[in-house]
C-alpha cells in the first residue's frame, strides 16, 4: 500500500511523516528518499519493520502494533565526523519525550540507547547519506512503547522494556511521535546555532555511563575503567582502572560493571 503521507512544523523544523504498514527498514527506505532529493524533515515511519537494525548490523524486533519505528532525515551543514553526536540528540529527544508525556525516568545509555534503570526503552541508529553534493544524517529510532513482557524474545527479557511496562498501563503510540520530533528539533537547532556543548551537558546530566564502571570491548580485546565525561565529539571519556589519564573511546561497546572492591582501591566519584 503506498504510504499516508502527513506534514507538519515542529520548532522550525518543517517535516513530511511518510507512515508505511510495512517496511524492511525504515532507514534503508529513507535513504533511497535521500538519494532521490527528499527534503530535510522528511520522516518515514513503519507499524512494522521486518528487517530493522541497530547498531554494528545487530537485528532491531519491531513486531507490528507495540512500537514507534521510525527515521528522520537531517541535512546539517556539518563535518561528517559528527555523526556520533546526532545519536545522542535523538536520544537525548526521545528521553525528554517520555519524560515529558509519560513520566518516565529513563536515562541515555551512551552512545545510542535510552534505558529505563538499566532496560533498553529505546536504540538510536545515525547513518551518513546522500551524495556527496547534498550529505545527509537518516536517524532511525526504535521506541518501545506497548510491549508487555512476554513480547519480548526470550533472550531480551530483563534487558528490554517498554513504556508501558515503565508505566503500568498502554499509551497511544501517536502521543508519543510529535513529542519526539518537536524534542529532536529543539535540539537540532540547537546544535546547528551554538555547537553540542549544551546537548553534551543535557546527556550527560541524564548519563547512565557516565560515573559508572564499564567494560570496554574493542578488537584488541576488554578493558575496564571509570566513564567520567564525554568529550566534545561525542566520545566516551574513560578512566583506565578509573586512575591515570581518560581514554576517549569511540567505536567500541561499553557495558556497564559493579564497581570494584575498596580492596582494589580506586576513586569514587
Amino acid at each position: 500500500m503506498p504510504p499516508t503521507d502527513l506534514s507538519g512544523r515542529s520548532e522550525g523544523l518543517v517535516y513530511r511523516l511518510l507512515q508505511f504498514d510495512q517496511l524492511p527498514s525504515t532507514n534503508d527506505h529513507l535513504r533511497q528518499l535521500s538519494r532521490e532529493g527528499a527534503p530535510e524533515g522528511t520522516v518515514v515511519l513503519a507499524d512494522h519493520q521486518t528487517a530493522g537494525r541497530g547498531r554494528r548490523g545487530r537485528s532491531w524486533a519491531s513486531p507490528p502494533g507495540v512500537g514507534l519505528w521510525f527515521s528522520v532525515l537531517l541535512r546539517p551543514s556539518r563535518p561528517a565526523r559528527e555523526a556520533p553526536l546526532w545519536a545522542l540528540l535523538a536520544a537525548a529527544a526521545v528521553r525528554a519525550a517520555v519524560h515529558e508525556v509519560a513520566g518516565v525516568a529513563a536515562q541515555v545509555k551512551w552512545p545510542n540507547d535510552v534505558v529505563v534503570a538499566g532496560a533498553k526503552l529505546a536504540g538510536i541508529l545515525a547513518e551518513m547519506a546522500g551524495p556527496a553534493a547534498r550529505p545527509a544524517v537518516i536517524v532511525g529510532i526504535g521506541l518501545n512503547v506497548n510491549q508487555e513482557e512476554g513480547d519480548f524474545p526470550p533472550e531480551l527479557r530483563g534487558r528490554a522494556t517498554s513504556v508501558r511496562l515503565s508505566v503500568g498501563r498502554p499509551l497511544p503510540r501517536e502521543t508519543l511521535l510529535h513529542p519526539i520530533l518537536r524534542h529532536l528539533a529543539t535540539r537540532y537547532r540547537q546544535a546547528l546555532r551554538g555547537g553540542f556543548a549544551p546537548l553534551l551537558d543535557e546527556v550527560t546530566h541524564h548519563s547512565a555511563t557516565v560515573g559508572r564502571w564499564v567494560a570496554v570491548t574493542e578488537a584488541e580485546g576488554v578493558w575496564t575503567g571509570l566513564a567520567v565525561g564525554l568529550a566534545p565529539d561525542g566520545a566516551l571519556l574513560v578512566r583506565p582502572e578509573g586512575t591515570g589519564p581518560a581514554v576517549a573511546v569511540y567505536a567500541a561497546d561499553v557495558s556497564i560493571r559493579p564497581a570494584p572492591s575498596p580492596a582494589k582501591g580506586g576513586p569514587r566519584l
